[in-house]
């Protein structure tokens, strides 16, 4: 038990020295608390990324930092940055340090389809009126049974039909 609690008490010890910035092996008894210094650089200006591929400042040293085409946009520039980040935001959280790290807005350029259904309606249908009419549309009709325009599977259903036109006129001119 007691190494336990030697062991956890030279670990905290390692933890307070890297914050304070003093080596861990280094046992000063004149030790003071860590110092708040204020930080007199300016803020860097980062520009929020517009569409895929466009650039974003790196959080901590504001290195230019390509987004991707998809998935997260990056923070940082590198794993070391990153970590420098959180080694600040974790000694600030314990009151050590004077600097606090803030997330950053980020606006999402998305493109959107958009469909529209147009319904147009068609004139009926209309019986042809005079007799030029009438043989226009049974020109164009022998025109589709010529071509094969007409499918096979309507053709009994127009016999009936043209059966009794063809009879009709025959008993007219007969």
């Amino acid at each position: 038990m007691e190494r336990k609690l030697r062991k956890q008490a030279k670990r905290q010890a390692a933890r307070r020295s890297m914050l304070d910035g003093a080596p861990a092996n280094r046992q000063d008894a004149r030790r003071r608390p860590a110092q708040q210094v204020p930080i007199t650089e300016p803020r860097v200006e980062r520009h929020l990324p517009r569409a895929p591929r466009g650039t974003v400042a790196c959080g901590w040293c504001g290195a230019t930092v390509t987004v991707p085409n998809r998935g997260r946009i990056p923070k940082w520039c590198s794993a070391t940055c990153r970590h420098r980040a959180w080694e600040q935001r974790r000694a600030a959280a314990s009151g050590r340090a004077a600097i606090e790290v803030v997330d950053r807005p980020v606006e999402v350029v998305r493109t959107i389809t958009k469909l529209q259904r147009v319904v147009v309606e068609a004139p009926p249908a209309v019986a042809p009126q005079t007799v030029h009419e009438w043989s226009d549309l049974l020109a164009e009709l022998t025109d589709r049974l010529d071509r094969g325009r007409i499918y096979d599977r309507d053709v009994p259903a127009l016999r009936p039909a043209v059966a009794a036109l063809v009879e009709a006129f025959n008993r007219r001119w007969a």
